[in-house]
């Protein structure tokens, strides 16, 4: 089986890097500095506890594909997206597998009109990881899983050979029935969370800590809850319990990526994740102040980031 992962970031870096080192035909499929980076330094990983490892991968640009592969595993935020389209075109063909790693749900619609929906499957992936600045991906925390399917829950023959491919790596894999079901599940975990980090400073257990703060990290899950129910995907009992778990406990250290983006002074990814939701429930008819509060925090952030680089 021939992938070509898009984009060796965080991410695409580390689940291409796993399935590499099980012997899987890999490809990273990045921009020109990036391929330079990987064909003469390779791939760093750095694991939770500092330890460094290199892997030589093969680190391809658009203007060296060819022809189709069997799957192209898309794991880029959501503003590269339409470049990334572009850029992956050559390598999509009638009988290649199309699986999206991007936080929300609105790139679904882009990608199926882009390739089709024969092409595109669902997917997620749950793994807290970063890009250094010298461009090492390092994983924060043990363990990354990664779930997919087909859009309209058929079992194929295709996602049985995918399943098969990804067994062999070093993470969690499941094929999943309900992927679009999983993939609101996910986004409400990823609103959820990244609404209490950014909206109030801080991870999950630092704020239910104090006085109300369980009240108000409660008032965001009821939010972001109600606007699923109102889309006809309510939260299933496992996903909440997995985010009450996250963001109610008051040990918890759990933190998303928009607040570590925040934190770093970072481009975020509010649209995909809160904008994309505020927006949808305004649609819906359900209000979200908190949540919107939160999107209106990170938009002033886009700005400032935006002035600081324009000038």
């Amino acid at each position: 089986m021939r992938i070509v992962v898009v984009g060796a970031g965080a991410v695409g870096g580390w689940f291409g890097a796993a399935l590499s080192r099980a012997g899987v035909d890999v490809s990273f499929l990045v921009r020109g500095p990036r391929a330079r980076r990987l064909r003469e330094e390779g791939l760093v990983l750095v694991d939770p506890f500092g330890e460094r490892t290199v892997l030589r991968v093969r680190a391809v640009t658009v203007v060296e594909l060819t022809d189709p592969v069997d799957v192209v595993l898309l794991a880029v935020k959501g503003a590269a997206l339409p470049a990334a389209m572009e850029d992956m075109a050559k390598a999509v063909g009638p009988e290649t597998a199309v699986l999206p790693l991007l936080n929300g749900i609105g790139h679904l619609d882009a990608l199926t009109e882009r390739f089709g929906p024969g092409v595109v499957l669902g997917g997620l992936c749950l793994i807290a990881a970063t890009l250094d600045a010298d461009g090492a991906v390092r994983l924060l925390n043990p363990g990354a899983s990664l779930r997919f399917g087909e859009l309209d829950g058929r079992v194929s023959t295709r996602v049985a050979d995918i399943a098969t491919a990804f067994d062999a790596a070093d993470f969690e894999s499941t094929d999943s029935s309900t992927i679009v079901h999983d993939m609101w599940e996910k986004w409400h975990f990823m609103a959820t969370g990244g609404a209490t980090g950014t909206l109030l400073g801080d991870a999950a257990g630092r704020v239910t800590a104090v006085e109300g703060g369980r009240e108000v990290v409660s008032t965001i899950i009821a939010e972001a809850s109600a606007v699923l129910a109102a889309a006809g995907r309510p939260v299933r009992d496992e996903a909440r319990a997995r985010v009450e778990g996250a963001l109610l406990t008051p040990s918890s250290g759990f933190t998303t990526s928009l607040y570590r983006d925040l934190a770093a002074g970072r481009r975020t990814e509010v649209e995909p994740i809160l904008g994309d939701l505020v927006r949808r429930a305004e649609t819906l008819g359900v209000p979200v102040p908190t949540l919107a509060a939160a999107a209106v925090r990170l938009r002033v952030h886009e700005n400032r980031v935006h002035e600081s680089t324009a000038g």
